[in-house]
């Protein structure tokens, strides 16, 4: 559900939380549909190249040199999963961030007149990082 912030009141705490936890539940669950199968496929086709590189081993159609080095690579594809996923993470924790500056700014600008969160923007759709 998609807020009109130009007409949003608040007059107490308890409603800007209950707008703050529309829409930062929102935010992530956007973000957590539109990132959720990355990491898995990631895993899932490094999972997939290991057994193979095994299976060859074993049917001696690499050399051990071979696997290694293979093995060394999917090894540095994985750390580089896990670094995506940190960044991620981070990305999202912005991501928030940025929504509760934009419910707060839209609160104290239409109480106030006075846009002290430059930018504030209607939203057309929820923001997917």
């Amino acid at each position: 559900m998609t807020i009109d912030f130009s007409n949003l009141q608040v007059d107490n705490a308890d409603q800007l939380a209950a707008v703050l936890e529309q829409q930062l539940g929102a935010t992530a669950t956007d973000w957590w549909n539109a990132n959720k199968t990355v990491v898995p496929g990631y895993l899932r086709s490094l999972a997939e190249a290991t057994i193979q590189t095994r299976t060859a081993l074993a049917n001696h159609q690499i050399t051990p040199e071979a696997a290694d080095m293979i093995l060394h690579n999917q090894e540095l594809a994985f750390n580089q999963t896990i670094q995506f996923t940190k960044f991620m993470t981070l990305a999202l924790g912005q991501t928030l961030l940025n929504t509760v500056f934009q419910v707060v700014g839209w609160v104290i600008y239409n109480k106030t007149g006075v846009n002290i969160a430059p930018n504030l923007v209607q939203p057309t759709t929820p923001a997917a990082s």
